[in-house]
């Protein structure tokens, strides 16, 4: 079966929001950090009585919240930057994929390449609402922006159920 998967803005950033912040948790980091500094933050507070205490809890909770403000923003802010440098609206061919029963069953290729993908070797695929995020390996995933029951039945045949996630 072929699918040109075409890609859209939303599509992008649905699937880079799921990558970075659900798959990869890069969310916990700065949450952690806020946390830590809130209770210092609040520690100082309490100790009132000692100078500079209050002080030091101001610090403490404006760096506390202010970092992780700083890197979600940075994050949406550099995530709507690139969708818009790659030029997804309208929406665009970016590559096709062609899916077989046979082992070496996935074939990808765009304008200027063309690869070939064991099942076997293929890291793990998550279907979302509108998309199906093929993993060939944890850092490379291709998406598949069409609903289509047929194609993820034989992602499940050929991966089985500890690579599919359904999310």
């Amino acid at each position: 079966m072929t699918i040109e998967c075409k890609l859209d803005e939303k599509t992008f950033k649905d699937f880079t929001r799921f990558d970075i912040l659900r798959r990869k948790k890069y969310w916990k980091s700065p949450v952690i950090f806020a946390c830590l500094m809130s209770i210092s933050a609040i520690v100082c507070f309490m100790m009132n009585s000692v100078r500079g205490a209050v002080m030091l809890g101001c610090v403490l909770a404006c760096v506390g919240w202010g970092m992780p403000l700083i890197y979600f923003t940075t994050f949406f802010f550099s995530l709507n930057k690139t969708a818009k440098l790659q030029k997804l609206d309208p929406p665009r061919l970016v590559y096709t994929l062609e899916l077989t029963e046979a082992k070496d069953g996935i074939k990808i290729r765009n304008e200027k390449e063309e690869a070939s993908y064991l099942w076997k070797d293929v890291f793990h695929a998550y279907r979302d609402k509108s998309c199906i995020y093929l993993y060939i390996t944890a850092g490379r995933a291709f998406l598949l922006p069409e609903k289509n029951e047929e194609v993820w039945l034989l992602i499940i045949k050929k991966l089985g159920a500890e690579r599919t996630t359904v999310l």
